[in-house]
């Protein structure tokens, strides 16, 4: 995803006018009109300009308890945390910048990752300004940071309400909005607020990353080029361009706007897992693999991660590895069929024919899985470890839901949600322990909750389990589909509930739509794109989407059965041999 929380990107000060930073440098002397001219750099995302005029007022004699909360708010907006704490740390604010002062110390220790100094700063600059719409803001984000989600949603409103035409309060409830509703609603939000700040560079960015995450290329690139092309030579505009040209397969572009973003050296998520897609594309696949390994330290439950790591593995030959590593996930409820294949694969490879069949077995049966992330807290830790961090009692719910220990789920997951009830992230989990506990009804009104402050695509197949009526289950895909149109397993599915009603022309249509979004390797995707073209009277559009479907995976058995229907009459020897195949299956 392009579209991301990430707290640097949120402390950028919005851009307006950057001409009047050359008039600040002009100042002879430390005169209010060098402080305002300072600020207007600031404004205008000028950090360095600023801090080039402060130094100088400074030098010039100025009053450091005067400069210091401006330095520290230059310093943050250049990224250069321990310049800004020097100035914020321990310092003496005059009254008149005592506001922004904490403010700025308070965004100091959020990067920092000090939550609970952060929340006294702020506090501290509520007391000197309670209206100030930026602060709620900051306000706002660090309780979205500390998982009080719902709290951070009433900050956004706090602060729209103060100033709605506040650059920082579009951009924060802008992101909530996407969250909630779909990348279709962020863009929508952001589009209004771009044309009433059309030189702030953050909402632009913000807009074109929406844009992008929602399929639309073209809009995005034309976004970033627009009021001068500011933001297409930002770090982030750079990053955006490179996802874009990636998905248009350009993939040289791609590394060298990668390379332009600079964000890979930084050691962003984002970026690093861009960087490794690359690789893999380009044919570097121990490259790709050690950017990988880096990446599933950091998000073991990380799906996509796992499943691109075994692909590395397996493309540069590490299949004792790739089995070491991810046997256990691949046949855990949890593990993709994807990653069930490549494991398969690699235990065929080295001969073990058992394991192997198993596991290509396992990946030809099921179409997707409804399970909860995987937990890392190992079996012996289940006892001991109850009642501590949130964070590990969220891996001894996963833990136990994924080992059957119903009960045990059940208590910390309720518990978690008591201590937590402004967090998404809790009634998620509390909806998992209701839902192993087969109290469906339970688990839907939590995941309505968590759904409340954002609505990802497993997130919502869970809801969808938990529907009794299929109707309602179908409108909820829908209405996923209408927000998130780039999301090609949405569309695939919802096809599949059209097809089930006969609407075989929408179907098609959503499958050709899920293939352009990524889904045209994807066996069952295939298979379904045959049925419905046989459906429709095309019978050599069948043909050849059910060939490609069993080249893809033989065994699987959506793919065999297209291929049965889609053969013409006089291959019957072809498709007996395929029809013998299809019984043999389990679950068949």
């Amino acid at each position: 995803m392009i579209s991301r929380h990430d707290f640097r990107y949120f402390l950028r000060p919005m851009a307006l006018c950057a001409l009047l930073v050359v008039a600040a440098c002009a100042q002879p002397s430390a005169t209010p009109v060098s402080v305002e001219s300072a600020r207007s750099a600031l404004a205008a995302g000028n950090a360095a300009d600023a801090r080039v005029v402060l130094e100088r007022l400074l030098v010039e004699g100025g009053d450091r308890s005067h400069l210091a909360a401006l330095l520290g708010e230059a310093a943050l907006a250049s990224g250069d945390e321990d310049a800004a704490a020097q100035w914020l740390v321990d310092a003496e604010f005059s009254p008149d910048t005592r506001a922004l002062g904490f403010r700025m110390l308070g965004r100091l220790e959020t990067l920092r990752g000090n939550l609970r100094a952060a929340g006294k700063a702020f506090d501290v600059s509520h007391s000197e300004n309670p209206e100030s719409a930026d602060l709620w803001v900051d306000i706002g984000r660090l309780r979205y940071l500390g998982g009080e989600h719902f709290q951070a949603i009433d900050a956004a409103d706090r602060a729209m309400a103060l100033d709605p035409a506040s650059a920082a309060a579009l951009q924060f409830r802008g992101q909530l909005v996407r969250d909630y509703q779909g990348t279709e609603a962020g863009a929508a939000w952001f589009a209004r607020a771009v044309e009433e700040n059309p030189s702030n560079t953050d909402l632009r960015l913000e807009y074109a990353a929406t844009l992008a995450d929602g399929g639309r290329a073209r809009e995005s690139l034309d976004a970033l080029r627009a009021a001068g092309g500011r933001a297409r030579t930002t770090s982030r505009g750079h990053y955006i361009r490179a996802v874009i040209a990636a998905r248009g397969r350009n993939f040289a572009l791609s590394r060298e706007l990668l390379q332009r973003s600079g964000l890979v050296r930084e050691d962003v998520p984002s970026a690093l897992l861009l960087s490794a897609v690359i690789d893999l594309e380009e044919g570097n696949f121990a490259s790709a693999a050690q950017t990988l390994d880096r990446l599933h330290t950091r998000q073991p439950d990380n799906a996509r991660v796992v499943d691109l790591f075994a692909l590395a593995l397996s493309r540069s030959g590490s299949e004792r590895e790739l089995i070491q590593r991810f046997d256990l996930r691949a046949r855990d409820a949890t593990g993709s069929a994807y990653l069930r294949t490549l494991v398969g694969r690699a235990h065929e490879t080295l001969g073990n024919r058992a394991e192997a069949a198993s596991l290509l077995d396992l990946a030809a049966a099921a179409r997707s899985t409804l399970a909860v992330l995987p937990g890392t807290t190992p079996s012996d830790a289940l006892s001991t470890r109850t009642g501590e961090r949130d964070l590990q009692a969220r891996d001894i719910v996963r833990y136990a839901i994924g080992r059957g220990r119903i009960g045990l789920a059940y208590l910390q997951a309720s518990a978690f949600a008591t201590r937590n009830p402004g967090s998404a992230d809790a009634w998620s989990l509390l909806g998992d322990a209701e839902y192993a506990r087969g109290n469906k009804m339970a688990a839907r009104a939590a995941y309505f909750r968590s759904a409340r402050v954002r609505q990802p695509w497993p997130l919502t197949l869970r809801i969808a389990s938990t529907q009794n009526d299929p109707v309602a289950a179908q409108e909820l895909l829908e209405s996923y589909v209408r927000g998130h149109p780039a999301n090609g397993q949405a569309a695939a599915m919802l096809a599949d509930a059209y097809a089930a009603q006969g609407r075989w022309s929408d179907a098609a249509n959503l499958l050709d739509h899920a293939m352009r979004s990524g889904m045209a390797r994807v066996p069952w995707v295939l298979a379904s794109r045959s049925v419905a073209a046989g459906k429709l009277g095309d019978a050599d559009a069948a043909l050849e989407y059910a060939l490609a479907a069993h080249e893809l995976q033989p065994m699987n058995p959506p793919a065999i059965a297209a291929l049965i229907a889609a053969l013409p009459d006089e291959e019957r020897p072809a498709r007996a041999e395929l029809s013998a195949k299809l019984a043999s299956l389990p679950g068949t």
